[in-house]
Formats: C-alpha cells, sequence, structure tokens
C-alpha cells in the first residue's frame, strides 16, 4: 500500500508543462492566456494581471476603488502586474482554471479567492502560483491584489479619509468574480475566501462585514483573525490612534502646515506627495506598537467595520459561513531569527513584556507581566537562554494567533443557527527546511502546501524551502490542497476521510481540532491551559484588545 502511495505521488509530482496561449471572452473583451498541459486531455489555463478596479491614482488615491472599464481587441493576460507595495496602479487579479479538452463536464466549478498576507503592509499575488492547487484539486482559483500600507489603510477617522481602501478593494474583486467568474466557468454562488496573516484577519473581517454579505460562501483563515490584537485599530482605545500616524505621515512627506489647518487639507495634500515619498516617510514614523501602523479600522462612515469584531460576532455577523481557522504551532519564531540567543535573559524578557503589556493593557502592564512570568518562565523552573527564548516565542504565539483564534472559533459555534465551524493547528516540518529547529513550525509555513510548492518546485514562499522535496512532502501537499479544496465543494474538508482521518467539526462540547502533522490526527483541547490563562487576564482586565 505504501508503494502504490508512493508511485501516485511521484507521478502527480510530475511538472506542469506550458503548451500554448489561449483567448477567453469576458464581458469586459477579450484575454489572452497561457494554457499548461497537466496530463493526457487535461489542461491548466491561467490568465493574469486583469483588472478589476480603475488606477487609484490622483483623485481617486484615499478613495472607494471604482470598477475596472472593458477595452478593444485582445488584452494579454501572461504576466502579473507590479505589486501594491511598488506602485500605485496595482488592483489586478489572476485566475487559474483547469480545463478538459474536448470537454468532458461544462458544469461550474467552485471558486477559490486568496488574500496575501504580509502584515498589511507588503505582498503580492506573484509568489501564490495557484496552478497545482487549480489543477490538482479540479477548482477554479483567484488571487487579488489590494492597496497596502497608507495608500490602503490611512484613516482620518472622519470624512476626509475613513480608511479601509484595502478591504474595499478585496470587496471590489469580489464583485468583480461575481460577475465575471462564470466566463472562467467558475460558480459565482459558490466562492470560498481564504488567505494567511493580514490576509486571513481581511478574510475574517470580511465575513463579518455587511458590505461583503452574499460575496462568498465559505471561508479559510490560516494564522490570522479579526480578534488577533493585531488585525484592527480600535480608535479610543488602541495607546496611538489611527489619526495620530496619519498626522504624523503629513509631517514626514512636507505636509506639516496642512497638519495644522484640518484633515481635509491634510489628506489633499498627501494626494499630491508621490508614492515612494509615502512608502519612505512611512518607514520613518515613529511606531512604540506592535501593531502595523496602517491597518484595518473601525469606522462607520464607509460601514464596512462598523463596530468592534467581537460584538460583530455575538451579534451573529457571518453566522451563516461555514469556516476553517487555524494556527502554525510557533507562529512567532520568525520574530526572533536574527536574536543571538545569549540576548534571552529574565530580565530581558520581563522588559519585553512590559512593552507589550504596556501597549495592550496601560494601567495594568506591571499586574500582567508578573502573570506573564508566573505562568511562563516561573513555573516551568526556567533558568537557559534557550528556556527564555522558546518561552518568548510562546508568549507572542499564544496571544497573537492561538488564544485568538480559540475565542474566535468558541464565538462563532455560540452564534444563533451557526454553520459549521473547524480548527487546525499546523505542526508539519519538512525534512530539508531552511528555518533553524528551535524555530519549529513558524509563521507561513503552511503556504506551500496548500500551493502545492512540492509538486511545482517553484522557489517557495518566504524561501522557507529548497528545492529537496521529500515523498512525506508530496504528501503533505497533496493532503492539505485535498483538504482545502474539499471545503470549497462541499463545506466538509473530509466528505471522505484524507490521510485516513475524518477532521471532526468545532463544538464547545468536543473543542475538536486537527492536528496537521506527519499524520493527520484528530484532537481536543488546543492550547488549553493557555487559553484559559489569557481568558483570565483579559476578563480581569475587561478586555480592552477584544473590544474598544
Amino acid at each position: 500500500m505504501a508503494m502504490k502511495i508512493t508511485t501516485l505521488l511521484l507521478l502527480a509530482s510530475v511538472r506542469l508543462c506550458v503548451s500554448d496561449d489561449v483567448v477567453l471572452t469576458t464581458k469586459m473583451g477579450e484575454l489572452k492566456g497561457r494554457r499548461l498541459s497537466s496530463g493526457p486531455w487535461s489542461y491548466l489555463d491561467s490568465f493574469k494581471g486583469i483588472p478589476f478596479a480603475a488606477p487609484p491614482v490622483g483623485s481617486l488615491r484615499f478613495k472607494e476603488p471604482q470598477p475596472a472599464g472593458g477595452w478593444a481587441g485582445t488584452r494579454a493576460a501572461d504576466g502579473f502586474f507590479a505589486p501594491c507595495d511598488f506602485i500605485e496602479d496595482c488592483l489586478y487579479l489572476n485566475v487559474y482554471k483547469p480545463t478538459q479538452i474536448p470537454p468532458s463536464d461544462a458544469s461550474l466549478l467552485p471558486v477559490m479567492v486568496w488574500i496575501y498576507g504580509g502584515g498589511y503592509k507588503t505582498g503580492n499575488t506573484a509568489i501564490y502560483n495557484a496552478e497545482e492547487l487549480a489543477s490538482k484539486g479540479n477548482v477554479v482559483v483567484v488571487t487579488i491584489s489590494y492597496r497596502l500600507g497608507a495608500l490602503g489603510f490611512l484613516s482620518t477617522l472622519d470624512s476626509a479619509s475613513p480608511g479601509n481602501y484595502g478591504l474595499l478593494d478585496q470587496i471590489l474583486a469580489l464583485k468583480w468574480v461575481k460577475d465575471n467568474i462564470a466566463s472562467f466557468q467558475g460558480d459565482p454562488n459558490d466562492v470560498t475566501l481564504f488567505g494567511q496573516s493580514a490576509g486571513a484577519a481581511c478574510v475574517s473581517l470580511l465575513r463579518l462585514s455587511p458590505l461583503a454579505q452574499g460575496l462568498f460562501n465559505k471561508a479559510i483563515m490560516e494564522s490570522g483573525v479579526s480578534l488577533g490584537p493585531w488585525a484592527v485599530a480600535r480608535p479610543g482605545k488602541d495607546i496611538i490612534s489611527p489619526l495620530q500616524f496619519a498626522q504624523s505621515l503629513g509631517n514626514e512627506t512636507g505636509c506639516g502646515a496642512a497638519v495644522l489647518q484640518s484633515n481635509e487639507a491634510l489628506v489633499s495634500c498627501l494626494r499630491n506627495v508621490t508614492m515612494d515619498v509615502i512608502l519612505g516617510a512611512s518607514d520613518n514614523i515613529s511606531n512604540s506598537t506592535q501593531a502595523p501602523i496602517f491597518r484595518p479600522t473601525v469606522e462607520t462612515l464607509l460601514g464596512v467595520i462598523p463596530d468592534d469584531p467581537l460584538r460583530l460576532l455575538t451579534r451573529d455577523a457571518g453566522s451563516n459561513i461555514p469556516s476553517i481557522r487555524g494556527v502554525n504551532r510557533n507562529e512567532n519564531s520568525f520574530l526572533f531569527l536574527q536574536t543571538p540567543v545569549s540576548l534571552f535573559t529574565l530580565a530581558t524578557i520581563k522588559t519585553v513584556a512590559f512593552l507589550f503589556a504596556e501597549e495592550y493593557f496601560p494601567g495594568q502592564s506591571q499586574a500582567v507581566v508578573d502573570r506573564i512570568i508566573a505562568e511562563y518562565i516561573t513555573s516551568k523552573n526556567l533558568t537557559t537562554s534557550e528556556q527564555f527564548r522558546d518561552a518568548a516565542i510562546q508568549v507572542m504565539t499564544d496571544f497573537n494567533f492561538i488564544v485568538p483564534a480559540v475565542l474566535e472559533q468558541r464565538e462563532s459555534v455560540q452564534q444563533s443557527g451557526h454553520a459549521v465551524q473547524y480548527l487546525y493547528e499546523f505542526t508539519y516540518r519538512a525534512t530539508h527546511t531552511t528555518i533553524p529547529a528551535w524555530a519549529g513550525v513558524r509563521h507561513g509555513s503552511e503556504v506551500p502546501f496548500v500551493f502545492g510548492q512540492p509538486f511545482s518546485h517553484d522557489i517557495s514562499f518566504l524561501k522557507l524551502y529548497p528545492y529537496h522535496w521529500t515523498v512525506e512532502d508530496l504528501k503533505m501537499s497533496m493532503n492539505m490542497m485535498t483538504m482545502w479544496t474539499n471545503f470549497a465543494k462541499y463545506g466538509n474538508p473530509t466528505p471522505q476521510s484524507v490521510g485516513g482521518v475524518s477532521w471532526v467539526p468545532y463544538s464547545l462540547d468536543s473543542q475538536s481540532y486537527l492536528d496537521i502533522g506527519p499524520t493527520l490526527s484528530v484532537k481536543a483541547n488546543l492550547a488549553a491551559d493557555r487559553v484559559q490563562f489569557w481568558s483570565a487576564i483579559l476578563n480581569d482586565v475587561g478586555a480592552p484588545i477584544l473590544i474598544g
């Protein structure tokens, strides 16, 4: 049996190869993409650089995106456009669709729409090659771009610049999918939104947003949720408000006089500053917080996030959307990759913990630090630098990722008439990973497996892995693609067992989750003691990071 599985995986690992150009007619005009052979009579068509919005430049900077117009003739769609952290005219998307010649089935396919991460500051679609996922999963995959940094999220907390333009870009892209994806054999009424890190937080926020209702049917959130302390700005509660960051940007870009006049004058001045100057100035802004400077904001003017995410959850927002949430075991180890282990002492851990507590628990920071030290260090009798480093990673991973995911999972299954919810922890370490052993399974480790990179041999996401993929890596990638596309098709990642396991939905009684490791296994009570610890702190101090 093992020999049979290995043989099948090796056969499946044959790379897609270029076959020819392909022309497709859409409502907007003709597109010329690329057709790749994926097997006898099977192909993968890709169409890249399709505009879904008018260039958000000039008077459209810091404004809601406007739909793109059509074109005459045939538009080349065989290459990516420059990313939104490099050029302002960046609102394009890419479509990957499996094709049979001659057609064996004309029925519409489920659609998966990917939102990249990058702390709301960086990211681009070019590093997510969806050919393998679309081909092996028999789904249509769309990867979308959105404005980043100040251009995507600058907010003055009033009508001058409400913010959330990056989220509005994503909503417009979903509307484009609704209107156009049938031309690519995609089902506009069967759309799964999925993303990683800040992209996953965007998925989580759109799941709650009234402006995105009806635009997608299922959601997958990899390492990011709306309840994450870094995910969304909460005016009146954050120690530095979005308006203060906007004013700092004005002072750094020569708009200091406008800052003193009015928010309208500030935004008008910033519209006339070049993108390069804005990007450079953004890097110069002093940020004493861990959260991104420019990020989604709770606001009512545009109504993208009309209230705090926790309040929206308790009002049953998004309750009809089946969802998968998950985390990686050692998410925040990437923060310390360049830090000498000798710097990890009890004194430095206390200092870092105090700065962290000052941001999220102002006025009660010392009490919170004392509890953190007692829970993660004193109770475990830690004494070495290596142990202190591991504890620092665990504290940050728990607070930023694991605890918010579990709390959002719990809230979701308490909603009235809630749809099915799944939870996972990714614990798989590839044999030839470039990640040091002490860093474990860091943030982003699952992405190459979701996109089938062991099969495509592309340069892996974040260069986490070299080209030396093993049969075990191929098996893991096939399992991930199968579960993710099963969920897109059926709302169930394992309608038939995958890796010998059926993924049990999460409930308050079972608290089941899937451990995605060298072998798949269903477990219960993810990080239960640490979730209980942080829940107690949040309850004792009034949950300031959850409700503004």
